[in-house]
């Protein structure tokens, strides 16, 4: 009976395996992936600095990249309905059988760690600018996913022991969250005081960010600033491999066994039955897969919605999906935006200090790496938007309005929100780089452009492969599609930026390359949607 849960782990595998062999969509979908890191990486060769960054600094970005997911999934993962870690499957072959608790919770908790490593691939595709900044080569890259592995696994057990131990209890999840914050704060107060040197000319009109960096990255790049919980150590061990420090690898290392062994004894010595909880959150778990393989959105909404007031009390016809959408950000985010969106300008805003310091105060190339970064995840961020999940919905087809008005207000308050989004994300980052209010006014708009090319990207996929029953073969249509829509403008922003630097000044060549993607990429957006007018008129005459 002890090899049973080894049995079930490498059937599974075995599985998977197999299906990937036998379904042409993952394969197309791998191959492109491959083709991309390939191209990222070879795009990037030879662009390296003179004088590469300090090793330490890179340090400090995995401190605070790895801390962010750690509080992420912690904050997230305490409550049961949110921590799949059995899908219905398990649940039906180990539940029944004769095996203790603790034995079904060790292999969940050999599960995450499996998920973990699939997770911690993702920063392959980072390489490229981690060459650029850090020279770093193919086993730094390996060291730094394996940290951040270390980081998703042990996140994912912290979140096990709160589980086991507060299953059932309905304020658990509140006790929980409200710990994680105030455990935040106390860090950054810290880190604030540790750099108060640095920190404090800022707020007297001090325009030396790179000091201030250089000091915080120093608190977070050693101890005590790596210190925090399970992040820290993990950044610790790797960092302290890259720069050669024994000591801070072997603390950091004890550190994260410690908290192993206290984690799995207290999962050990837990009495609580969680069977039940845990039977519901893989119906939950099973319930989603199977609306994404029917091309399904589920939102994710907090559990207790504050309702505040009901009823549209606007809108007629058609008009009434646009309020319907206000009603829907107004319950599940904050304002106009989503709370995928804030984590975005959290992760963006948080990259521009870095980019400031790496480009040595040029603010072209701060603003424009910040700006490429920021696109790259608004392409996210519109896949997941409401016109999309509007769509599986039957109401837009029912109205007995024409197809093209549908249509239009069905992604006017994506488009009004992306606009509050490009706003609130890029009159900060502008600012801290140094950028001038011309060039941030040009790269709201551009922003704003990118939104509607993306959402006239999702028209299109839709009007054309919106009958193809395989999801991934459709996400890869779909990504080949943003990738020839978004050349025109880039090609056309790269020419004008060129001829206003040379031929009338330099400090216009930025807002040339803003100016020119938001006028093409708006072309393109309107064509597209004026091609596609009839979408909702033909997907209703599919669905009959």
């Amino acid at each position: 009976m002890r090899s049973a849960l080894g049995y079930l782990t490498f059937t599974k595998l075995k599985n998977q395996i197999k299906d990937l062999l036998r379904s042409p969509a993952k394969l197309i979908y791998v191959v492109v992936m491959a083709a991309v890191l390939a191209l990222s990486v070879m795009g990037r060769s030879g662009q390296e600095l003179e004088e590469p960054m300090a090793l330490y600094n890179l340090t400090a970005i995995m401190t605070l990249f790895y801390g962010f997911m750690f509080l992420m999934i912690l904050a997230t993962g305490g409550n049961s309905a949110k921590t799949p870690m059995f899908t219905l499957s398990d649940v039906t072959l180990l539940f029944p059988a004769p095996l203790r608790p603790n034995r079904v919770l060790a292999y969940g908790l050999m599960r995450q760690l499996g998920l973990s490593l699939v997770m911690a691939l993702v920063l392959v595709f980072q390489y490229g600018w981690l060459k650029v900044l850090f020279d770093i080569t193919w086993v730094h890259m390996a060291l730094i996913i394996a940290g951040f592995a270390l980081c998703i696994f042990l996140a994912a057990f912290c979140s096990m022991a709160v589980y086991v131990y507060t299953s059932g209890k309905e304020n658990a999840g509140t006790v929980l969250r409200s710990c994680v914050i105030g455990l935040t704060v106390l860090y950054l107060l810290w880190m604030a005081w540790s750099c108060r040197d640095a920190l404090l000319p800022l707020l007297s009109g001090s325009k030396d960010y790179t000091a201030a960096l250089e000091s915080c990255a120093g608190f977070l790049s050693r101890f005590p600033g790596l210190l925090f919980p399970a992040a820290g150590w993990a950044a610790g061990i790797v960092g302290g491999i890259l720069t050669g420090d024994t000591a801070m690898v072997l603390i950091s290392a004890a550190l994260c066994v410690a908290l192993v062994v206290v984690l799995l004894v207290l999962v050990i010595t837990c009495k609580n039955n969680y069977y039940e909880d845990v039977l519901e959150t893989a119906e939950l778990a099973q319930s989603n897969v199977t609306a994404q393989k029917e091309g399904k959105v589920n939102e994710v909404v907090p559990k207790n919605v504050k309702v505040g007031k009901t009823g549209l009390h606007k809108g007629w016809g058609a008009s009434a999906l646009y309020y319907k959408h206000r009603i829907e950000n107004r319950r599940s985010g904050v304002f106009f935006l989503s709370n995928m969106s804030l984590i975005f300008v959290a992760i963006v805003l948080l990259m521009s200090f870095f980019m400031r310091a790496a480009m040595e105060g040029d603010a072209t190339a701060a603003l424009i790496a910040c700006f490429a970064m920021g696109t790259y995840m608004q392409i996210f961020s519109e896949a997941l938007g409401r016109f999309n999940r509007e769509l599986i919905k039957p109401y837009i087809y029912l109205m007995p309005e024409p197809p093209l008005k549908k249509l239009l207000y069905a992604v006017k308050e994506t488009l009004i929100s992306d606009v509050f989004e490009a706003i609130v994300l890029f009159v900060p980052v502008g600012l801290i780089v140094g950028a001038g209010p011309l060039d941030i006014v040009f790269c709201v708009i551009a922003r704003v452009s990118f939104a509607l090319l993306f959402t006239a990207g999702n028209i299109l996929v839709e009007r054309v492969f919106g009958t193809v029953s395989s999801k991934t073969l459709v996400m890869f249509f779909y990504i080949v599609v943003l990738l020839l829509m978004v050349l025109p403008g880039v090609a056309a922003g790269a020419a004008l930026m060129a001829v206003l630097s040379s031929a009338v000044s330099e400090a216009l060549g930025l807002a040339g390359l803003f100016l020119g993607m938001a006028a093409v990429n708006v072309g393109i957006s309107v064509l597209v949607m004026y091609l596609c007018r009839n979408l909702l008129q033909y997907a209703e005459l599919n669905n009959r």
